[in-house]
């Protein structure tokens, strides 16, 4: 039963094939932001200290996750064996990278949204969250900033690294 309606699924969505294209990239978005965040996770608990540095660091492991995986399947169908994908790709993701940083730093530093989600919590009686809130402000700045990313990094990608045509023009 569960095939049949995946088979279902799989079938619509050949008629859509931006959304066939959303979907993957959303995929790989994930994939490479848990890796990021994971890798983020893991210095930041041996070295508290190194908060930016870790984030740098996750950043850039989601991004290789991130080009290989699109490369090789979101956007296989539009790729060409002497374009210079990698090079591209590499700015689009190192002016994002910058915008990442700045992000997370003005998060971190200035805004604190840490503080407003743990207010909405406390307002909520959720004391568990508040606290957790309060106590992990890089973790929650780090998460927005991903967000924030995410877009940017859908936009670069399709419009100035793979180049997605029109959906006229898709099959062509």
């Amino acid at each position: 039963m569960l095939m049949h309606q995946i088979q279902k699924f799989r079938m619509w969505l050949r008629q859509y094939p931006t959304i066939r294209k959303f979907l993957k990239f959303g995929i790989v978005g994930a994939t490479s932001a848990g890796v990021s965040l994971g890798v983020f996770w893991l210095i930041s608990l041996q070295y508290p200290a190194l908060n930016l540095v870790s984030k740098a660091i996750g950043y850039i492991m989601g991004f290789f996750v991130g080009f290989t995986l699109n490369k090789f399947w979101t956007y296989i169908d539009q790729t060409e064996e002497d374009e210079k994908y990698l090079l591209k790709y590499i700015m689009v993701y190192g002016i994002t990278f910058v915008v990442y940083l700045l992000v997370n730093f003005v998060f971190d530093h200035i805004l604190h949204p840490n503080q407003w989600f743990a207010s909405m919590a406390t307002q909520m009686e959720f004391d568990f969250i508040a606290t957790y809130l309060t106590e992990n402000g890089p973790l929650v700045s780090n998460i927005l900033a991903i967000f924030i990313n995410i877009f940017l990094n859908f936009f670069g990608t399709n419009k100035l690294v793979f180049k997605v045509p029109e959906p006229d023009r898709l099959f062509e």
